[in-house]
């Protein structure tokens, strides 16, 4: 099994070995793959950040050294010299992956696929274990690996378009939004909305809601800014938005049924 990186800003993840097959969840830059099979352009194998399975195409797969830094600005524009006049390269997302260098000023120097880059150092987060015997990350960021409020990153998001699998600032579902935001935080979670279901501890009930929690229906989910505001990429307004939650409840009942379970995330559950 050969282990690859994600070299381009995203990856489609799909169902079949072929364009149209249906997007199951999307790679991130940096991200690693373990290779299983290769047809019609396409690779099989497992997102080893999250163990989703799928078909990528070829050319998103290739080497990068191991990351020591995550994006967590909803996205950040890589240019191609620390001059922020510079050419731009392309843009990464939210939970993006990637390698530091050096430091230059407010620009952080990470290595790409076919040369090197800029962002901008406060768009950055050091990994909390980075590769074996890499700690610059650490050293040219600081020593906090997580963000204390990851709902914040996650109010970011909003305006962003709800998209069906997507899994990036610039389309992205329910689960994703909750997986990013938390992974911000320094804590893994599942793809799925039923698999994090597990997450953190059960609440007894709505009125014991508070910023940080998440609300579950079957196949969806929403994270709460406060006792009785919900935030969630949703169908209904195609964008991640944030309503009251009694208003949420209400129309969700009628497509997904009530609420499933109320659940608190651990910070040190990762």
């Amino acid at each position: 099994m050969a282990l690859f990186r994600i070299i381009t800003p995203s990856a489609a993840l799909r169902s079949g070995s072929f364009v149209n097959a249906a997007l199951d969840s999307e790679c991130l830059f940096g991200e690693p793959f373990e290779a299983e099979q290769s047809e019609n352009g396409f690779t099989f194998g497992r997102l080893a950040s999250d163990g989703y399975r799928g078909w990528i195409p070829d050319h998103c797969l290739g080497e990068l050294p191991a990351p020591n830094a995550r994006v967590i600005a909803p996205m950040s524009n890589v240019t191609s010299q620390a001059d922020i006049k510079s050419v731009g390269r392309f843009v990464l997302s939210l939970g993006a992956l990637v390698t530091i260098t050096s430091l230059h000023d407010d620009r952080a120097k990470i290595i790409t696929s076919d040369g090197t880059g800029f962002l901008p150092h406060q768009h950055l987060l050091p990994l909390a274990s980075p590769g074996a015997g890499d700690t610059l990350g650490g050293h040219v960021l600081g020593d906090v690996t997580r963000v204390d409020d990851w709902v914040a990153i996650a109010e970011k998001l909003v305006g962003s378009p709800y998209k069906w699998g997507g899994r990036c600032a610039w389309g992205l579902d329910c689960s994703a939004l909750v997986q990013l935001a938390l992974a911000a935080g320094g804590i893994d979670a599942p793809r799925n909305s039923g698999p994090q279901h597990q997450i953190g501890n059960g609440i007894g009930g709505l009125s014991q809601l508070q910023r940080g929690d998440l609300v579950f229906w079957h196949g969806h989910v929403g994270i709460m800014q406060d006792g009785k505001t919900l935030l969630h990429a949703n169908a209904h307004h195609m964008a991640v938005a944030s309503e009251p939650l009694d208003d949420a409840i209400a129309r969700i009942a009628i497509t997904n049924g009530p609420v499933t379970a109320l659940r608190r995330p651990m910070a040190d559950q990762a």
